[in-house]
């Protein structure tokens, strides 16, 4: 982090780039080139994880709808990413506890099983990047995940995505494989992360609509859901959706500097 810091300043800085918003809006802008992404696609994101903050008590937008009208009004931060594009800023903490699925057994609430998981470290600096628009390590780390694994992506119910900026769940989910470049827009339209959607993603409103503990926002997430704690957001009958028997989680670091994919599923 200390290092990430360092690039934004000096020579950089002169510029206007500093802060993880800079570099993502770079990632982000170049994607509007190379595959013709952009806000008509990240808006369909905001939207959808507001709608689950929104069934989610603990979530700091809960009680703050967002419409695609509202995304568009938005202020910009850094073009082209306006304020509903960027996560929130938390402070607070959360925790889970990892041990072998004999003890789990024995266990007052049922576990979550990892059952893959894959990382991959580009460590690039986006300056000196020539693969902002991916693919990122999400591609190798979820081919390790799913060949640990032994399954394909149609057998996940539902994703939990690190979520520092919109653009970056679009790219995390194209490079899962999830859909090809240039598709984002039409594979998120009519509500397909949403609640009632075919794939649920960011169940608990995610970074931009919970809170920002970064990597635990989404692997508690997946982990809640799998366990079936998650009340009135539960994935199954309560909100339209698939009961989930696999899900999965992702991280991500620095600017797209680091990947790490978990696949969760039921005992």
């Amino acid at each position: 982090m200390q290092r990430m810091l360092i690039d934004f300043s000096g020579d950089d800085a002169v510029f206007g780039h500093f802060g993880a918003t800079g570099g993502y809006a770079l990632a982000a802008r170049r994607a509007m080139h190379e595959f013709g992404t952009g806000p008509e696609t990240w808006k369909k994101i905001a939207v959808g994880q507001r709608k689950w903050a929104g069934l989610n008590p603990a979530a700091m937008l809960r009680d703050k709808p967002l419409s695609e009208a509202d995304y568009d009004a938005a202020r910009w931060v850094v073009e082209p990413l306006r304020l509903p594009d960027n996560c929130l800023i938390t402070d607070g903490g959360r925790a889970i506890i990892v041990t072998s699925v004999e003890r789990a057994r024995d266990l007052r609430q049922p576990p979550a099983v990892i059952m893959g998981l894959g990382m991959h470290n580009p460590s690039t600096s986006i300056t000196q990047s020539d693969w902002m628009a991916g693919p990122t390590g999400a591609r190798p780390a979820g081919e390790a995940a799913f060949a640990m694994a032994g399954i394909t992506r149609d057998a996940v119910d539902a994703c939990e995505i690190y979520d520092c900026f919109t653009y970056t769940v679009e790219i995390t989910l194209q490079d899962y494989g999830f859909f090809k470049p240039g598709e984002g827009r039409d594979w998120l339209q009519g509500g397909t992360i949403e609640p009632g959607g075919r794939l649920p993603v960011n169940t608990s409103g995610g970074q931009l609509a919970e809170a920002y503990f970064m990597g635990l926002t989404p692997i508690a997430e997946g982990t809640m859901q799998i366990m079936g704690r998650c009340g009135q957001r539960q994935l199954g009958a309560a909100t339209k959706t698939k009961s989930p028997e696999i899900i999965l989680c992702s991280d991500n670091g620095g600017i797209l500097q680091s990947h790490a994919c978990i696949l969760l599923r039921r005992l």
